[in-house]
């Protein structure tokens, strides 16, 4: 079967990207002018800890815009900007749709322990309910298993229904 990509460039907001770049170049400006005088090392760091920031965000914005998700056979492989990289063989995915409100975990709560939405802040038009719980890599190379894995994707309707097709044997 062919390789089929879908995109998740709708899963990305520029208004929310923006508003935490200003929020950050606003407050490391501040934050640097009050600590210069008494600990300039220390407000040279801090003002570029909040450099970094602001790339990490500038290039996860750009990522999001470019990336896509990969159905190639019989895997899935999602890998959402620099945020996360999973690789799910399409036998593993017990039910996939789109999600409603009832899918979904209530924040703040432990219903969510097993869920995880690939592209926060963004609301997810996709859920896989796995068998079993895979392995999925975060920023930084930090690990967390889920069985519930959400995402937004610009065309959910196609990828849903090329994944149904590749999930029942035979056809």
């Amino acid at each position: 079967m062919a390789s089929l990509e879908f995109s998740y460039r709708s899963a990305r907001s520029g208004a929310i990207t923006s508003a935490l770049v200003g929020v950050i170049v606003v407050e490391s400006g501040a934050v640097h002018f009050a600590i210069a005088a008494r600990r300039p090392a220390l407000a040279w760091v801090l003002t570029l800890t909040s450099v970094i920031a602001v790339v990490w965000l500038v290039r996860d914005y750009v990522a999001l815009g470019s990336g896509v998700v990969r159905l190639d056979g019989d895997a899935l492989e999602l890998t959402i900007g620099g945020r996360f990289a999973i690789h799910i063989p399409v036998a593993l995915v017990a039910r996939a749709a789109t999600p409603t409100f009832r899918d979904l975990p209530a924040p703040g709560t432990t219903q969510g322990r097993d869920y995880l939405n690939l592209t926060k802040p963004a609301a997810p038009n996709v859920l896989l309910v796995l068998t079993e719980p895979r392995r999925v890599r975060l920023t930084a190379g930090v690990h967390r298993n889920a069985s519930r894995i959400a995402f937004r994707l610009d065309d959910a309707p196609r990828f849903l229904a090329a994944l149904d097709e590749r999930r029942v044997p035979g056809a």
